[in-house]
């Protein structure tokens, strides 16, 4: 079905554009058939579509439209219409696109609120790990001032006692 061929055999010009070739453009077309004569897959898709609250409210529209046109010409559904109500038709579509305006507006208006939340939750986060690396930088600091000090102390007591050593010393060979 789908030749094992590379990327630069479809005709790449070095512009950023692409030429196909007569055997891709085939092959393509061989797959866009194969796709859409395989029904099990367009209901799966179809399926997966109607989950969208708007298009389930498209599909109803169109459904409306079709039994309506059927009892106003009394022909199959799939006929052309003779005559349609084109404000109708206008009507509905911007209500439509005005629900979906408005879905997409909400969401994008949650979506805002959790992008603030976020933000307040990173500073807050940035804020206590702040906090915490100078409490321990502090306790650390405050550790080693400790240890100069106490090594201080020890230096000043075994300086002493080097000079009393050395002052015991000098008065034991004095004698």
């Amino acid at each position: 079905m789908s030749n094992s061929r590379s990327g630069a055999s479809s005709g790449s010009r070095g512009d950023g554009r692409s030429e196909i070739c007569p055997q891709d453009k085939h092959d393509l077309k061989y797959l866009a058939a194969n796709w859409q004569n395989n029904s099990q897959h367009t209901g799966t898709i179809r399926t997966e579509m109607m989950k969208q609250d708007v298009l389930n409210r498209m599909d109803k529209i169109t459904g409306l439209m079709n039994a309506d046109c059927k009892k106003a010409s009394g022909a199959p559904e799939h006929e052309p219409v003779e005559r349609l109500n084109w404000d109708e038709l206008y009507e509905v579509s911007a209500n439509v696109m005005d629900l979906y305006t408005k879905d997409v507006d909400e969401c994008l208006s949650e979506l805002e609120k959790f992008y603030r939340k976020q933000y307040l939750w990173q500073e807050a986060a940035f804020t206590i790990d702040s906090h915490r690396g100078a409490a321990r930088i502090g306790a650390a600091e405050a550790w080693v001032i400790a240890k100069e000090a106490h090594l201080e102390n020890k230096r000043q007591e075994l300086s002493s006692s080097a000079q009393i050593i050395k002052n015991t010393l000098e008065g034991l060979s004095q004698r």
